[in-house]
């Protein structure tokens, strides 16, 4: 991890991490229950957090979903394709 909560012209990076050499901005979504918290972000904001990374030379953007509930934590990552 290089950084978190990045402040860019337009908004924010949640996290912004080297994989495998490569720069990636990754958006991170938390729920209570409920469904995936990844459904949150939709291609608007996918495309959104896009063009922020752009600014920190990120060529790719990941969602990182966190549920939470009585059972405990579900991590659901979702690599750029």
């Amino acid at each position: 991890m290089i950084a978190n909560n990045v402040q860019v012209k337009g908004g924010e990076i949640d996290l912004l991490v080297v994989d495998r050499g490569v720069r990636v901005a990754v958006e991170v979504r938390t729920r209570i229950g409920g469904d995936d918290p990844v459904d949150a972000a939709d291609h608007a904001k996918r495309a959104h957090v896009a063009t922020l990374a752009r600014q920190v030379g990120a060529t790719r953007v990941d969602v990182v979903g966190i549920r939470l509930d009585r059972n405990g934590v579900d991590v659901h990552w979702v690599p750029a394709t």
